[in-house]
């Protein structure tokens, strides 16, 4: 009996030492899966804003929860979301706004003005360890 309880101890103590604690490799996580929900144009890696602007929703299908890690405008970090408001779910611009809610990712990029020619806005979620990049482009006849 006594020879059992130890077998049983060393096989919990073995299982233990051999088990993993669930957190994966950087490069063991699935790269987002993202659908384009409004069909939004996109060519070589960047989405094609109507010169009109919209708001244009993409739904993450296998991660939960994202939020907004980095925002620039026109190629520059402008924007430090800590500094700024504290919040990772929520930034409004001087001409667009970003937000995730739940899965989905949320951009609403106004018309162009009269002297403005061209715009970007690049958008940077995560969801942990792994990382999606969303590029916009906003010209005149678009």
């Amino acid at each position: 009996m006594k020879h059992l309880f130890r077998i049983s101890i060393l096989l919990v103590v073995a299982l233990l030492a051999f088990s993993s604690c669930g957190d994966e490799p950087d490069s063991k996580w699935a790269k987002m899966k993202w659908k384009n929900v409004d069909n939004l144009a996109k060519v070589d890696n960047v989405y094609v804003i109507p010169e009109g602007g919209g708001t244009f929703t993409f739904e993450c299908t296998n991660y939960k929860a994202p939020w907004i890690n980095t925002i620039m405008e026109n190629g520059v970090d402008e924007y430090s979301l800590v500094e700024i408001n504290n919040d990772f779910r929520k930034f409004t611009g001087n001409w667009f706004e970003v937000e995730c809610i739940n899965a989905d990712l949320v951009v609403t990029i106004d018309p162009l003005e009269a002297d403005c020619y061209d715009r970007s806005l690049t958008v940077v979620v995560t969801a942990g360890d792994i990382f999606d990049t969303f590029v916009f482009q906003q010209q005149k006849g678009q």
